[in-house]
């Protein structure tokens, strides 16, 4: 049996509602060429590790031999996990090699992704390294193993003319929904007229539903599109 999601463009996930949402995911291409530029950084910190090693065998007889040899590739395993959890934390997720590329870290709703999710996207890297490849090539929403445990997906972050800010949301939206709102206002313009009020209206539906007084003050008679704009955008009087 086909899933909602079996039904959608490559570029396309189900936020609020299963309301859907138009994201631009990276492919493969991009994502081996961001990590290619981190794993250089990664790799420029490991020989400064490896020379403090080194240097450190050298004044601490217990370094010396097999324990150094241990202390060095333990250092490496850090090293590794840590710069790719420890930027994409710092970076709102995005890695330096991400951030040339334009590449970031999003939640499945398409929101910025929390700290444990992208914690537990890390986890699986090492597996990823060998098996992340072949499950990106052949996922629909190019998903590694880290990032479907996760519930993350890799996007190009690009800004994009008609940027829509919402001053205020309803109660109990989070990161996703707010995502998804702010994608149907932007791209209201180049949709099919009755689709842009089709999933409007799914969206002002959901509104009543989770927050019936947030509507109230809004011109209703205007197209769902409108209406659902100028609740969003404009403050309450």
């Amino acid at each position: 049996m086909a899933t909602p999601e079996s039904n959608i463009g490559e570029h396309t996930v189900l936020g609020l509602d299963n309301v859907p949402l138009e994201l631009p995911i990276a492919g493969a291409g991009s994502r081996v060429l961001a990590v290619f530029l981190d794993y250089m950084l990664v790799g420029a910190i490991t020989v400064v590790w490896v020379i403090g090693v080194v240097f450190l065998a050298t004044l601490v007889d217990g370094l010396r031999g097999g324990w150094g040899i241990a202390v060095g590739i333990a250092g490496y395993f850090v090293i590794d996990w840590g710069y790719f959890a420890g930027m994409e934390l710092a970076l709102g997720g995005r890695t330096p090699g991400k951030a040339v590329l334009r590449l970031r870290v999003v939640s499945r709703g398409g929101g910025s992704p929390s700290a444990s999710a992208l914690v537990v996207r890390n986890v699986f890297r090492s597996v990823d390294l060998l098996a992340g490849l072949p499950l990106i090539a052949s996922d629909p929403l190019a998903r590694r193993l880290g990032d479907r445990i996760a519930g993350t997906l890799v996007v190009h972050d690009q800004r994009r003319d008609g940027e829509v800010t919402l001053l205020r949301v309803p109660a109990g939206w989070g990161a996703g929904e707010v995502a998804v709102a702010e994608a149907l206002l932007r791209r209201a313009g180049d949709l099919d007229g009755e689709r842009a009020q089709a999933l409007a209206g799914r969206l002002l539906a959901v509104i009543d539903r989770t927050d019936p007084g947030f509507l109230a003050g809004v011109d209703r008679a205007a197209d769902p599109v409108a209406v659902l704009r100028a609740s969003l955008t404009s403050r309450p009087a």
